[in-house]
């Protein structure tokens, strides 16, 4: 006896069936608990948000403080209708490239201006079991960046010699002049012609710019004082080793311990990047020309580490505010005055004024 083909056509359809039926089970999965796992994905990201903001605000203070911070904000979010906990290694300090847009951990204090928090759940799976998935790892990191606030209200003294930016007490410059009158580095409480690096923290890239420049000073005393872009009556100096007056104006350059010579404006501000080393234990680098007026009056400067530089009023012919970027390894700046050599015989000063408000800026 045959069998009806119609009841083998009802065998098919029920292959079919469980076929359809399982590729459904398949997209319910991927709709109900990929759409849960990215709620709760969601719910974590802002709670690693708010925890990494509450944790940078103690950057520059105490990296306890922070850590307990970040994990106090977390327990009173939720993420699938749970308090969040973070543990420690959840909360990492470290240095934000803002150029790489990178993050690396770092235990120096002196580098650390960003945290990191990531913010961990498993999520449990409702359809996903028919296919085998019971659970769903769900993370979220954030990485937030603090600015610290500036307050710089500084003096630099006309006195102040760049050559001896940054060297060790008992150091000298203009060892050769007219006089036979080198200037020395003295300490923080006694400079003498030593500058002073300016009360601000000094990174790679970073754009400083400056609210006001203010003061006079003179490199001689039977000579008139001069506002911060110099003394433009006589011809643009450089430093010069020389025991003859007339040979001021010598277009031999003299770099001194590791920091370039600059043709810069006699009595105008100046400024040096440095690194943590002495400057003297490396060669100096090539030197700047600033005679004439187009090539002091830029928008923007970007000098190596150890390149004297003009500052000036800090203003361009527009009455723009010119950007100052630091280079590469840059921890340190220093601001001076411009003098041919013996600086100790200068006088007079200027004020330096920046002011800025610290910020917490999520940046990842």
């Amino acid at each position: 006896m045959k069998k009806n083909p119609q009841y083998r056509k009802h065998g098919v359809a029920m292959i079919y069936a469980i076929v359809i039926m399982t590729a459904l089970c398949m997209l319910l999965s991927l709709a109900v608990d990929y759409g849960h796992a990215q709620l709760v994905k969601t719910e974590l990201r802002r709670t690693a948000d708010a925890s990494a903001r509450a944790a940078a605000a103690y950057i520059y203070s105490d990296l306890n403080a922070g850590t307990a911070a970040a994990m106090d904000v977390a327990s009173r979010n939720k993420a699938d209708g749970l308090s969040v906990t973070l543990a420690a290694s959840d909360i990492q300090f470290g240095n934000w490239d803002v150029k790489s847009k990178k993050f690396t951990l770092s235990s120096s204090s002196s580098s650390i201006n960003a945290v990191r928090v990531v913010a961990k759940r498993t999520v449990p799976m409702l359809f996903a079991r028919v296919l085998g998935r019971t659970v769903c790892d769900a993370q979220a990191e954030s990485i937030v960046m603090a600015v610290q606030p500036l307050n710089v209200n500084q003096s630099v003294p006309g006195n102040s010699n760049p050559f001896l930016s940054g060297m060790p007490q008992g150091s000298i410059a203009s060892e050769i002049n007219p006089h036979n009158n080198p200037d020395y580095a003295g300490t923080t409480s006694n400079p003498l012609e030593m500058p002073l690096a300016t009360g601000m923290p000094i990174t790679d890239g970073q754009v400083l710019n400056f609210d006001s420049i203010s003061g006079v000073v003179k490199h001689d005393p039977s000579l008139d004082l001069t506002n911060p872009d110099g003394d433009l009556s006589e011809q643009i100096g450089h430093n010069n080793l020389t025991t003859v007056h007339s040979n001021n104006y010598s277009p031999t350059m003299y770099s001194e311990n590791g920091i370039a010579d600059a043709w810069i404006p006699i009595n105008s501000l100046i400024g040096v990047f440095l690194d943590d080393k002495v400057p003297s234990s490396s060669a100096a680098p090539s030197t700047l020309d600033f005679r004439d007026p187009t090539s002091r009056d830029f928008d923007e400067l970007h000098p190596q580490l150890k390149q004297i530089f003009f500052i000036g009023d800090g203003m361009n012919s527009k009455g723009a505010h010119q950007k100052f970027v630091a280079p590469k390894g840059a921890t340190r700046l220093f601001l001076a005055t411009m003098d041919y050599y013996e600086w100790n015989n200068n006088s007079g000063y200027r004020v330096i004024k920046i002011t800025r408000p610290g910020q917490i800026i999520l940046v990842k």
